[in-house]
């Protein structure tokens, strides 16, 4: 279903069946988020750990595990250096190829600041996007105390990150701190955890194999974007969760300036129905620039009677 730039994933069916997808957690902080996702059993399809830490990668839990240039760092990691988590990966080159080849759509979760989140993850997603897959990169930044190597490293792998990479969203991990003040440390790892993989989780449960190619036409090259999430339910409105969801972009940015929209819903079995989330997707559609184009799709589930939640992913529209 297309009106006027918008369309509706997971509406048409001519090819039955879901889209391949492959999750890889790349470096120690994006391996960590690929185990405690798997350990809650948040399946989303392939689970893959890629590490230059052999020690590290043992204890990781995925479906498959790649240790990342032997020779280049004899198992020991990529110890801070850019460089060497670039040539780990590009040592490792035909088995990754190997590992995501045929996959529809790679996500790559990395934690910037390291040597191989920094380094491997911007190879790592080029090499996906070269083999045919859609590539969707989701990272976090470090904490401030954690000095300036590794804000210098996250500086360059996030800005790498988003030129290799369809779509590239980032989540400062001061960020997390600042919006759950009342959590401890660990508690507040497990809310960033489903902050970012909130979107892949309900694209994994509502996309169809005709959706790729939608997908894949709205979104290739967008590079850094946005992430917005927001709830609501009967009682307050249900159109409150897009507009929180807006509200709450990250990084902050105006919607006129935006020309590509992903916007997925996680709804009740009945209500609100899907002439009423069209209009909340239809409103926001209007504020953006004058040719965007808007992707949207609801996954619903019993748990969510009465509720609504709302994620946003939002790009500028490309320069030029």
């Amino acid at each position: 279903m297309t009106t006027g730039g918008i369309h509706r994933l997971g509406g048409e069916v001519r090819y039955p069946g879901r889209p391949t997808m492959t999750i890889m957690g790349c470096g120690g902080a994006g391996c960590n988020i690929l185990a405690r996702a798997t350990e809650r059993g948040w399946a989303m399809g392939h689970h893959v750990a890629v590490n230059t830490d052999a020690q590290h990668l043992l204890t990781t839990c995925a479906d498959n595990k790649v240790l990342l240039g032997r020779r280049t760092t004899g198992g020991r990691g990529a110890n801070n250096d850019i460089a060497t988590g670039e040539a780990a990966c590009h040592e490792s080159k035909a088995h990754l190829e190997a590992v995501v080849a045929e996959t529809d759509i790679v996500v790559i979760l990395a934690g910037q600041g390291g040597g191989t989140g920094s380094g491997a993850a911007p190879v790592l997603a080029d090499m996906a996007r070269r083999r045919g897959s859609m590539t969707i990169s989701l990272s976090t930044t470090p904490f401030s105390v954690e000095g300036t190597v590794r804000r210098d490293n996250a500086h360059v792998g996030v800005t790498n990150l988003a030129l290799s990479s369809d779509v590239s969203l980032v989540m400062p991990n001061d960020h997390l701190l600042e919006s759950s003040p009342a959590l401890s440390l660990i508690e507040a790892f497990k809310a960033a955890d489903e902050a970012l993989l909130e979107p892949v989780r309900l694209l994994q449960r509502m996309l169809t194999r005709d959706d790729v190619a939608r997908l894949r036409t709205a979104l290739h090259s967008a590079g850094a974007a946005h992430l917005g999430r927001g709830g609501s339910n009967r009682r307050k409105g249900y159109g409150k969760a897009l507009d929180e969801a807006l509200a709450n972009l990250y990084p902050p940015v105006g919607m006129r300036e935006c020309g590509r929209a992903l916007v997925l819903f996680h709804a009740g079995p009945d209500e609100p129905d899907d002439e009423h989330l069209l209009e909340m997707v239809r409103t926001a559609h209007l504020s953006m620039e004058p040719r965007a184009r808007t992707l949207w799709g609801v996954h619903r589930d019993e748990a969510m009677e009465g509720k609504l939640r709302a994620v946003v992913m939002i790009a500028p529209t490309p320069k030029r």
